[in-house]
């Protein structure tokens, strides 16, 4: 199905009918491309009403850990099934052909990729990496919701509330008190979650290209790994440039700093 008649779908939308009739009209198309017109079942309102309640994180991701290069584990929370999958694909060629990520994500992005991060900031004399905290888990439902309500998507209420359940996945946390409570949050694993990420992070990518400009820097995001170079040091630590970025950081309701690490190329 073209790009172009996705979104043209995509803003006609205004009920749960019309988002199944779009996820049954891109996964036919697909299958019929693929030489498997034959074998195609379309998503039922039964099956949207299940995926789209993040409460059945059980029944609809399976979790494991990987280990990470910096070390430690990364847990992944992957579709358990088949049919939970392809419909989270789905959604996923509705973002793509919606949305354009702003020029400085390099990660999750067609067309760009960590090797265009790394040349960005290429024979400058100093480069200043730092991390953002619990990066997919800081970003909740409520978040993705409101972000869907708003441009280049502007869905409906509706929409937006079935597109951000079936997006997010329940999390259990214990308080200092010792007291259960649950988040619905991204989850790391599902193949609508990095363009998400993308989505959600437009207003601290604007933020932090303004500072850059500020400061006379170059400025990128790959996914959670935020860059910073320049011919000159302002860095230090308790200096101007480092006092604006966690403030701007700390602004911005979602994330926090992982640390931060400046190398003299």
């Amino acid at each position: 199905m073209e790009q172009k008649t996705i979104v043209e779908q995509a803003h006609q939308m205004s009920s749960k009918e019309d988002l199944l009739n779009l996820l049954n009209r891109i996964k036919q198309d697909e299958m019929v491309a693929n030489g498997l017109g034959d074998k195609f079942h379309p998503f039922t309102m039964e099956l949207l009403h299940y995926y789209c309640n993040p409460n059945h994180t059980y029944h609809r991701y399976k979790q494991f850990s990987i280990k990470k290069k910096s070390g430690g584990e990364r847990q992944i929370s992957a579709p358990r099934n088949r049919s939970f999958l392809a419909m989270l694909q789905c959604v996923n060629e509705v973002f793509k052909a919606m949305y354009t990520p702003s020029p400085y994500a390099m990660g999750f992005t067609e067309g760009r990729s960590i090797v265009d991060n790394a040349l960005k900031h290429k024979n400058k004399n100093y480069v200043f990496n730092t991390d953002l905290k619990d990066f997919f888990p800081s970003i909740e439902q409520p978040r993705i919701w409101k972000r869907l309500q708003l441009p280049p998507f502007d869905f409906p209420d509706q929409i937006a509330r079935l597109l951000a359940g079936l997006c997010s996945m329940q999390i259990d946390e214990i308080t200092d008190e010792e007291k259960e409570y649950h988040r619905c949050v991204l989850p790391q694993g599902a193949p609508t979650s990095p363009i998400i990420t993308n989505m959600i992070c437009d207003n601290l990518d604007r933020r932090l290209a303004g500072l850059a400009k500020r400061f006379g820097l170059d400025y990128s995001r790959y996914a959670d790994d935020i860059t910073f170079s320049s011919m000159h040091n302002v860095y230090q630590k308790g200096g101007d440039f480092i006092k604006e970025l966690h403030r701007i950081i700390e602004v911005l309701p979602l994330f926090s700093l992982v640390g931060t690490q400046a190398i003299l190329c």
